[in-house]
Parts: C-alpha cells; sequence; structure tokens
C-alpha cells in the first residue's frame, strides 16, 4: 500500500512539473513604422533584454496579438564594409628614346582588354633616388594629352624606410602613355678610394683624398598600371562599447595585486577597457568569474593579458584592453599583478562586447510582442531558411524598436515543481518512504513464514 502511494506522489509531481507552461517576466511591444508593408524586420536587443534574459537568449519568444509565436533568426549584429582595391591593367612597353641630356621617354600601351589606369608604379630594385616624372596620355598614339606634369618617385632608406614609387592618374580613357624623365641618372661619389698623406718628424704637412664620381642611370624592371576598385567585405561583427553599473578597487598587500570587482548587466561583453591617470607602465592582469559546481562556487581565470602604457617625448602609446571569449555574467574580478610596483590609478572601467538582434518575416496588419525572463523554456528551433535566403541575397533589415518593459506579475503562492523534484528535502523524503516500504514489506514476509505450518 505505501508502494502505491509513493508512486501516485511521484507521478503527480511529474506530471505537475511537465503541465507546467513557463512564465515570462517582462514584455515588450515590437514598434515598426508600416505594418501592413512587406519587410524583413530586425529588431536590436538592448540592455534591459541582455539582464534579464536568459543565457543563450533562449527564453526570447516573438508572438503575434493572437498569441502565435513566430520564427525569428537570432544573430549578431555586423557590419558591411567596403575597401578600394588596385586591380593590374595588362600593358606592353612600345618604345624607349633617350632624350636631351641624359633623359629617357617610354611609351607604354595598354592591353585590349585592359580597364582604364588610374595610376602606374614604376618597379625598380634600386633605392636611394630621387626623379620627377612626366606623364601624358593619348588615345591613337599621336595627340598626347598632359596628365601628371611633376609626379616625384623616391626611395629614402638611405636615412629611413620611406619611398614612392606609385603615381596616380586623373581619371582619363586612354590607351597609350608616355612616361619622359629628363634626368634618367643620378651622380653618386664613392666612398674614399685613396688617401695620401705627406709627413715630416711624424707632423702631417699634406693629405689627398681620392673618390670617384659616378653617373648610375636609373633601372626600371617595367611600369605597372592599374586600376582601382571598390570590393564588399565580408561582414565583420559590430563592436559595441558597453557601460558597467560599478566598480570597486581593493588592494590585496599579501599577494602585491589589485583587485576590480566590477557589476555589469548582464550584456555580451567580449572584454574590458581600462583608463589610468599612471603614465608608464606594464602590469599584467587576469579576469577573473564565479564558476558554481554544486553548492560550492570558486573563481576561474576567463583572460590573461598585458596591459602597457608610454608617455614620453611625444610617444604615447597604450593597450589597456583585456579581451576573453562571450560572456554574460553579472560579476566580473580583475586582478592586476603590481610586484613590488605602486597599484595602478584607475580613473574608469568599460565593457566592450557584441550585439544582437532578431530577424524576423511579419504578417501584414500583425502587431508583435517580445517576451523574455525565464529559466524554465526550452531552446526554440525555429525554421530560419526563408530569413537566412534572403540575407544571402543581400536583403537588409528594416529597423523596428521596442516599446517600454511591461514587468508580468510573478504567480503568487505557487510553489517551484522545478526546484522541488530538484531539492534535497523531496530526496530525502523519498528515500525515507522507499526505507519504511521496504521494512514494511520484510516485516510483511517475515509475518508470513512465522504463519507457514512447521513439520
Amino acid at each position: 500500500m505505501l508502494a502505491k502511494i509513493l508512486l501516485l506522489v511521484c507521478l503527480l509531481l511529474t506530471q505537475s512539473y511537465a503541465a507546467e507552461a513557463p512564465v515570462y517576466r517582462f514584455s515588450r511591444a515590437v514598434v515598426r513604422q508600416d505594418d501592413s508593408a512587406q519587410a524583413l524586420l530586425s529588431v536590436a536587443l538592448d540592455e534591459g533584454i541582455y539582464a534579464a534574459s536568459a543565457d543563450g537568449f533562449f527564453d526570447l519568444r516573438l508572438s503575434d496579438q493572437n498569441g502565435v509565436e513566430t520564427p525569428y533568426l537570432l544573430q549578431k549584429i555586423a557590419d558591411r564594409n567596403t575597401a578600394v582595391q588596385r586591380v593590374a591593367s595588362p600593358s606592353e612597353t612600345l618604345d624607349l628614346q633617350k632624350t636631351g641630356d641624359g633623359g629617357i621617354s617610354i611609351t607604354v600601351s595598354l592591353a585590349k582588354d585592359a580597364d582604364a589606369a588610374d595610376g602606374l608604379s614604376i618597379i625598380t630594385a634600386q633605392h636611394d633616388f630621387e626623379y620627377t616624372l612626366q606623364i601624358h596620355g593619348s588615345s591613337d598614339n599621336k595627340a598626347w594629352q598632359l596628365l601628371a606634369g611633376n609626379a616625384v618617385i623616391y626611395d629614402y632608406s638611405r636615412y629611413m624606410a620611406i619611398d614612392k614609387r606609385d603615381i596616380a592618374l586623373p581619371p582619363n580613357h586612354y590607351r597609350y602613355f608616355k612616361i619622359s624623365i629628363a634626368q634618367a641618372g643620378q651622380t653618386r661619389t664613392d666612398e674614399l678610394l685613396e688617401l695620401t698623406r705627406t709627413l715630416r718628424g711624424g707632423e702631417e704637412l699634406q693629405r689627398s683624398e681620392t673618390s670617384r664620381v659616378r653617373n648610375e642611370p636609373l633601372h626600371i624592371e617595367r611600369i605597372a598600371f592599374w586600376h582601382e576598385e571598390t570590393v564588399t567585405l565580408p561582414e565583420s561583427e559590430r563592436p559595441f562599447d558597453y557601460p558597467v553599473n560599478a566598480f570597486k578597487i581593493t588592494q590585496d598587500a599579501e599577494h602585491k595585486t589589485s583587485l576590480i570587482d566590477i557589476d555589469t548587466a548582464r550584456q555580451p561583453l567580449t572584454g574590458f577597457r581600462l583608463q589610468s591617470k599612471t603614465a608608464n607602465f606594464s602590469r599584467h592582469v587576469q579576469v577573473q568569474i564565479s564558476r558554481q559546481y554544486g553548492n560550492e562556487s570558486s573563481l576561474q581565470s576567463i583572460a590573461d593579458a598585458t596591459l602597457e602604457a608610454l608617455h614620453f617625448d611625444g610617444i604615447n602609446r597604450e593597450q589597456t584592453i583585456v579581451t576573453f571569449s562571450e560572456q554574460r555574467q553579472s560579476r566580473y574580478r580583475i586582478v592586476i599583478d603590481n610586484q613590488d610596483n605602486p597599484p595602478l590609478e584607475i580613473d574608469a572601467v568599460s565593457g566592450i562586447g557584441h550585439g544582437y538582434q532578431l530577424l524576423f518575416l511579419p504578417q501584414a496588419g500583425n502587431h508583435y510582442r517580445l517576451q523574455y525572463g525565464t529559466d524554465k523554456a526550452a531552446t526554440p528551433r525555429y525554421d530560419t531558411a526563408a530569413i537566412q535566403e534572403l540575407l544571402r541575397l543581400g536583403y537588409a533589415g528594416t529597423a523596428a524598436s521596442l516599446g517600454p518593459e511591461t514587468a508580468v506579475a510573478p504567480l503568487a503562492d505557487k510553489p517551484d515543481i522545478g526546484k522541488l523534484l530538484d531539492s534535497r528535502l523531496l530526496l530525502g523524503i523519498a528515500i525515507t518512504l522507499m526505507v519504511v516500504v521496504l521494512a514494511w514489506s520484510l516485516y510483511r514476509l517475515g509475518k508470513r513464514i512465522g504463519e507457514l505450518p512447521r513439520e
């Protein structure tokens, strides 16, 4: 009888927990300009959602006015950037002629299918030079138009690793180009070749030095023409700056460390930026978070970095960011190893991280609300193939906003069945009942054995 009672109680508790629907603590309306037009809507999550939603955002639910759940795609907010890159415009050298006293003129034509040239580069292995060029363009290799009158190429590697071998051209559609250099060589003085000294009685009466002066012509390996194209780069995740709720600095004299305890609103952080009044330093730091193991917790390091600053005689260099894999914690600790140095004067601490948005396809005329804030919802599995295909085709989401947050009052006097099933109290009760049932069964068995007839 007791076994039946125990089984019945367990079944009732299990069914009650299974039937319990998740209660979302917060709700917000999705606000858009035109609810009749067809659109791919994007809703950016904000700090209110970050603070109240579950890890992994598995509790986000989008529903229409009839309570029908609407599929969405959750993604990190990214930017699509463009860049200008140089692409070769194939060419052929037609002619080289000497001009004047040591000058040269080179005629080049673009290949038949080459794009119009936006510039050219003089390819040479020589160093330590400076030359002035004139560049003319022509459509028929007969009538020439000046494109660049005093274009300079140089290499100053004798003094510093600085050079310029590229020349930009104004917009044009010419197929022939003439590159002229009035002086295609430079006079160079070699190192000292001979030193002659005249001495008398150990005293130097005369000194003569002999050096060689030579003319070194410019050796051009080739002339490369190019045009510029604007290319779209792969999307890159947009960085966001997040304020922290508060931070507190304490000093651990025993371990010679500074401890910065940081409170956040559970934003999706990937690092912290520190601002310090200390001008020059280099310190090893760790970022730690608390991990729960059963009823015990311990600090776990999620990042190691070296923070540096150098401000001296015009040098202003800083690296005061420590990064880690994305976290959504309420509290963090930064440990700064000071060794025997005075603690850093920390002015401010701010977070850096990702941003998230929901993308969905609304039905015309429907109104939508976003619900969140429960730990009982399962991770949704939505059909997002249509949304992903639109993104692949280049469609950008139309931004929609969120209305004020509405708090849903939790159900009073309703026990948390999930916690009850997972509690030590229930486990103790179940074990006690099982022991009672077992003892009762043994007692009944012993009694029956005692009632058997003896021979």
